[in-house]
């Protein structure tokens, strides 16, 4: 009898161990199981169904070279990729973030993503004031920096992208239609 509770106590020592490495190895096992259910993707678009012909300069003015640039960055920000995908509204998304193509998308990308998920931005639909609301808010408590000259720009993507919704929906359902208890 003494032999036995001996050997239970060197075991009872080891307990953690023994229970973190099943725990390990359940984690091991359920990572390697397949997903059930995969969100759908986003259906791709090919970059080349999309490509507009050259278009030829008839005036031999040239643009500045800050034209030139914005120029491109906006054909580069609205332009379908490889990396871009329809979403469920129908609307050319970027797709690794999810964010709606247009002007400005690659500055919201850049100053907004750099801290938090564009999800964020993707469930938010806020007017301009509450917009302004949120990026003072961040700016005091989150320590995100003076967006200076690029905040309008923000602004207006958020606005037009993710702005209000048309629908008034304040998170409640309708009322349920009363019951038609006694029927003739």
């Amino acid at each position: 009898m003494e032999k036995e509770t001996g050997n239970f106590r060197r075991m009872a020592k080891y307990r953690w161990l023994i229970a973190s490495v099943c725990v390990w190895l359940l984690c091991a096992w359920v990572a390697r199981q397949p997903v059930t259910q995969q969100p759908v993707p986003a259906k791709k678009i090919p970059a080349k169904a999309h490509t507009a012909a050259p278009v030829r300069r008839t005036t031999t003015a040239k643009k500045p070279a800050k034209a030139k640039l914005a120029a491109a960055v906006a054909a580069a920000e609205t332009a379908p990729t490889d990396a871009t995908a329809l979403n469920g509204q129908g609307v050319m998304v970027d797709e690794a973030t999810g964010l709606a193509l247009g002007e400005n998308m690659v500055l919201v990308k850049g100053q907004c993503t750099v801290c938090h998920s564009s999800k964020l931005i993707l469930q938010s639909h806020f007017d301009r004031g509450k917009w302004v609301e949120r990026i003072r808010w961040m700016q005091r408590t989150q320590e995100l920096w003076d967006l200076g000259d690029t905040e309008k720009p923000i602004l207006d993507y958020l606005v037009k992208n993710y702005g209000p919704l048309p629908v008034n929906f304040d998170g409640r359902r309708l009322p349920l239609s009363p019951p038609n208890w006694h029927t003739r």
